[in-house]
């Protein structure tokens, strides 16, 4: 994989690093409840979505846990 060269702060990073996992905790409960919620139209037709916007947030947040202890140790 092609590696592309980041200038962002350890501080600026702790914040994308917030923001992905805030991202990723509201696609969980959104994922939840629309499957605990099948019978109502709306949550059924946004289920496709929410459950990729789930896989694609598991997957942002899971790259900022792999480097976060790459950037602590540049603090």
């Amino acid at each position: 994989m092609k590696k592309v060269g980041l200038n962002i702060t350890p501080k600026e990073f702790k914040q994308l690093s917030k923001w992905a996992e805030e991202v990723y905790n509201i696609a969980v409960v959104v994922d939840y409840f629309c499957e605990t919620q099948p019978d109502k139209e709306e949550c059924y037709n946004l289920a496709p979505i929410v459950k990729y916007l789930h896989r694609e947030a598991d997957l942002l947040n899971a790259f900022f846990i792999d480097y976060k202890k790459d950037f602590e140790n540049l603090s």
